[in-house]
């Protein structure tokens, strides 16, 4: 069966794509979500319009990330956790705990740029054990703004007062 995809499906293609796919696939899963149609003469001319919204939306969005990674460069995320003697902190500083205090202080009044979300799947910790920040000090995480577009924040964590 030949689908138009309306969202972006991870293994089976971006939006506007056409694609053949099994019947049962599309008729049982892809449709009765919106995550697709159709493709008829007509849907495939409306695809071409949508796709040339979604380039216009996807430059500006790449142009707005830019700005946001420009504010992020200075940005020093600071936290606190118990650890032992060696350095080893015990609660581990997480995708989801950058996320949110980037989160938190893009969105603060104010802000270098206001509004803005960070998704945790956006924060890369590559080259941490376990995709955790698990050691006292200053570390640099890559923040995935936009595709091709990654702003390096400081994580800095220090020992918690007894």
């Amino acid at each position: 069966m030949k689908i138009i995809i309306l969202q972006n499906i991870k293994g089976l293609g971006q939006i506007g794509d056409i694609k053949n796919v099994s019947d049962g696939y599309a008729r049982n899963f892809l449709l009765p979500r919106k995550m697709a149609k159709l493709a008829t003469e007509a849907s495939i001319k409306e695809v071409d319009a949508l796709k040339k919204k979604l380039e216009v939306a996807q430059k500006l969005e790449k142009e707005n990330a830019s700005k946001v990674a420009e504010q992020l460069k200075d940005v020093v995320l600071e936290f606190t956790r118990k650890a032992t003697k060696t350095g080893k902190i015990y609660s581990a500083v997480t995708k989801e705990d950058i996320a949110e205090i980037l989160t938190k202080q893009l969105s603060a009044e104010g802000g270098p740029a206001f509004g803005w979300k960070i998704e945790p799947n956006s924060v890369n910790l590559e080259g941490h054990d376990g995709g955790h920040i698990k050691q006292l000090g200053e570390h640099l995480v890559k923040i995935e703004l936009a595709p091709d577009v990654v702003a390096e924040v400081k994580v800095k964590i220090s020992q918690e007062e007894k």
